[in-house]
């Protein structure tokens, strides 16, 4: 009987586990639902139901915070075992169940407690504290003081004051420079400041202006990186031109024309602007790979046979990406150009009136993290008798460095001493609002400024499905969103709100207060992508979170990040691109705090990645990764008392369930679902007994995206007896939509993979070898991914 009446008090929840037994009429279960309803009393049976292992609260005032009254558990709330009570019951979808987030879940093996926080390091990768100026370094005086006064930058850091000198102090040496150094640490200043050194002089020649064409070409592996580096140029460019005590009687203190222009060359911007630029002159040009090439090849005005400086910037990134083939079409281009200018200037068809010194040839800067095989390929190409400059102590002192031949024992992942790792083995189903209590935790403990978070997803469309979700999805709007499940949306409002969806920069979520949400990926416009990083950088007042693949990975300097937290581990790069990731917060000396978020099955990955991390010096303490228990973040996330935060994480997962029940909502989380499983599947060899799609329960995976059931085309269920029958057990997984699905993958990633300058084919499908927008070839089927 008990369990009769308890069938019936979970009716709202969905269809729940009919029991064996045979036999029981309506009008009897009626009877026992009344008898529990006079045994308990009118007020009992109205209050909510406290979750298995809370405490009974004691009636009196409540006080809870802004953030906690988000959450607070709405008419329908579930218990640890799923169960929920309402006054008006809500019909559900056929064939949904709705499965508790704290039952039926993989045991972690975690202490019961938090490990207790190590104090932050000593800063490695601050501005020096000691007796070092930029003056001292060889710096000229008019660029020192701008960096004092108008950049506020008063002392160099540690791969400042070795690359400097180096470069500054031997100017007539021919040696082109390797710079390795960790993330964060101002090495772009290491090559803008020699670049500028050396062109500014050449104000005192009478034919120079800006029609001597580009004489220095910085080439980065994103659009993003590139945008950074130009601004931080152009803040440079800025300076005065004159000593603010000189007297302009003085001879010796001659004014410099401002001739110095610099020009940005990326995707995604108009070519004939571009042209029209080059044609002016642009002395000085930032330009990703793809685009630097389709100048170098189809635009005459582009003169660059007098170029001095080439700096490939993130050179083992520019590897990844599969833009080898490209470097040397432009190193090729750069020697043609160069060629053809000598031979125009010994026929006498140059324009300079005083001759130009032809005898200097290009000086190259390779500037990367890692030492990787190809990024030694690379140098071998590209440098001439390369000298190798390290942040270290003793290449601070001594530039008598090995070249890269000579390096390659010293491969080495090195974040900041002073960031603090962490991690969170959470189960599949508790992920998604694991991620949602991390949040609210990091924003909610600084209220004196905003709070800027940046979050890694393994794909594109993970990073726009959570950023709908979170924007989009508002609490205790249950029953409306029910209701919706069933109605025909029109077509043209589909249509604009997805057009609408593509423009929009930020959103802003209820679970959040006072918190914007950007996002970031290569599939997004130009535009959107550059007002979607200046927005969340500027906003320094109100705190932001930005949603993005790898891309935001590598070399973006964004401000005031206080944490990163990695909710998909990365795919493809292993410890370096975890360190990368990583380095996007503590920069520059500031602290900073480093989230993983992991399923039980990659506990493992955990000791991994810190053997692989190194100290930077010989004798400190290699770094490691602090354990913290999900329930502590979710307790701290959705608070309550007791085990009160059961149910409010409850409200919370079936709020975005209902949203993800809607129509235009659930093709997107199916979609972002596969997304990740694809993802997933491209881990490398050596890591896959870390990570493997078979250690992934599908339905709880399911849940983390907000969905009741896996997809079809993963689980393999709705087919009929007769094409399972016909087939191996792999190859139900894979259907017609989500081929369709490849189809349209393989369009848009054409059209990327174009942008980058770099095209090939394998099996008829056209791929680009190391794309962190698109982890798989469009023909990329299932079967191989479970079985490989």
């Amino acid at each position: 009987m008990d369990d009769i009446v308890l069938n019936l008090a979970s009716d709202d929840a969905g269809p729940s586990r009919v029991s064996s037994k045979k036999g029981g009429r309506w009008t009897d279960r009626a009877k026992a639902k009344r008898g529990l309803k006079r045994k308990s009393g009118p007020e009992e049976s109205a209050t909510l139901p406290t979750p298995k292992r809370s405490r009974v609260q004691k009636p009196g005032k409540s006080h809870e915070t802004a953030l906690e009254k988000t959450v607070k558990p709405s008419r329908s709330t579930h218990t640890s075992h799923g169960q929920a009570t309402a006054h008006t019951p809500q019909p559900r979808p056929q064939g949904q169940i709705i499965s508790s987030l704290f039952s039926y879940n993989p045991k972690v093996e975690l202490p019961s407690q938090p490990t207790p926080f190590k104090a932050p390091a000593k800063p490695s990768n601050a501005p020096l504290t000691d007796s070092s100026s930029f003056d001292g370094l060889g710096v000229d005086p008019l660029i020192g003081a701008h960096l004092s006064k108008k950049m506020e930058i008063e002392k160099p850091t540690a791969i400042q004051r070795a690359v400097l000198p180096a470069i500054l102090r031997n100017p007539d040496v021919h040696r082109d420079i390797f710079i390795q150094s960790q993330t964060g640490s101002g090495k772009t200043l290491a090559f803008l400041i020699p670049i500028i050194q050396d062109l500014l002089p050449l104000s005192t020649l009478s034919y120079i202006d800006r029609s001597i064409g580009t004489l220095a070409i910085i080439i980065a592996p994103t659009r993003e990186l590139a945008q950074q580096i130009s601004e931080i140029l152009e803040a440079l460019l800025k300076m005065r031109l004159r000593p603010e005590d000189a007297s302009a009687d003085d001879p010796a203190s001659a004014r410099f024309t401002r001739w110095l222009v610099s020009g940005l060359l990326i995707g995604g911007n108009t070519r004939t602007h571009e042209k029209a630029r080059l044609r002016k002159g642009l002395p000085i040009v930032v330009s990703t790979p793809g685009r630097l090439l389709d100048h170098l090849q189809h635009s005459e005005s582009f003169n660059v046979g007098k170029c001095r400086w080439l700096v490939m910037d993130e050179a083992d990134r520019l590897m990844d990406l599969g833009f080898e083939e490209t470097i040397t079409g432009i190193l090729k281009g750069l020697e043609a150009r160069r060629n053809l200018a000598i031979k125009a200037a010994e026929q006498g068809a140059g324009h300079e009136v005083g001759g130009w010194d032809w005898e200097r040839r290009r000086r190259t800067i390779l500037c990367s993290a890692t030492m990787k095989e190809g990024v030694q390929n690379l140098a071998g190409t590209a440098l001439d008798n390369p000298l190798l400059v390290k942040a270290t102590e003793s290449d601070a002192v001594d530039t008598k460095n090995p070249t890269v031949a000579d390096a390659d024992a010293q491969e080495n992942y090195t974040p900041p001493a002073q960031l603090s790792q962490r991690y969170i083995v959470a189960p599949l189903k508790q992920r998604l609002v694991t991620l949602i209590a991390l949040l609210r935790t990091l924003i909610t403990s600084r209220t004196a400024e905003g709070t800027k978070i940046v979050v890694f997803f393994s794909c594109t469309d993970s990073v726009d499905f959570h950023w709908q979700l979170l924007g989009r999805a508002k609490m205790n709007d249950g029953e409306e969103a029910e209701e919706a499940v069933s109605d025909d949306d029109d077509e043209e409002e589909e249509e604009g709100k997805a057009a609408s969806a593509d423009s929009q920069i930020a959103m802003e979520s209820s679970l959040l207060p006072g918190t914007s949400i950007y996002r970031l990926h290569g599939s997004l416009a130009t535009q959107t992508r550059n007002q979607s990083l200046k927005q969340f950088s500027n906003n320094a007042a109100k705190s932001s979170i930005l949603f993005s693949t790898s891309v935001a990975s590598r070399g973006l300097d964004l401000p005031q990040v206080r944490a990163v937290v990695q909710y998909d581990l990365p795919t493809e790069g292993g410890a370096a691109e975890y360190v990368h990731r990583v380095g996007r917060t503590a920069r520059a000396g500031k602290a900073g705090e480093a989230w993983s978020i992991l399923t039980p099955s990659e506990q493992d990955w955990v000791k991994w990645v810190e053997g692989q991390m190194k100290p930077e010096k010989v004798g400190d303490t290699p770094p490691t990764l602090q354990g913290v228990t999900p329930e502590s973040i979710l307790q701290r996330g959705f608070g309550g008392k007791g085990a009160e935060y059961e149910a409010r994480a409850t409200d919370v997962q079936l709020t975005f369930e209902r949203w993800a029940l809607q129509k235009e909502n659930l093709a997107l989380a199916q979609q972002a679902f596969l997304s990740h499983m694809r993802a997933y599947a491209t881990h490398p060899s050596t890591e896959k007994h870390i990570f493997h799609v078979r250690h992934l329960h599908l339905g709880h995976l399911a849940k983390a995206f907000a969905l009741r059931d896996a997809p079809k085309s993963i689980s393999g269920k709705g087919k009929s007896k007769k094409a399972t029958d016909s087939h191996p057990p792999a190859k139900k997984r894979v259907n017609d939509a989500f081929l369709k699905r490849n189809k349209d993958t393989e369009a848009r990633m054409e059209a990327v993979v174009r942008s980058q300058g770099r095209l090939t084919k394998k099996k008829g499908m056209m791929v680009s070898s190391g794309a962190d927008e698109f982890q798989l070839a469009g023909g990329y089927n299932l079967e191989k991914m479970f079985n490989s």
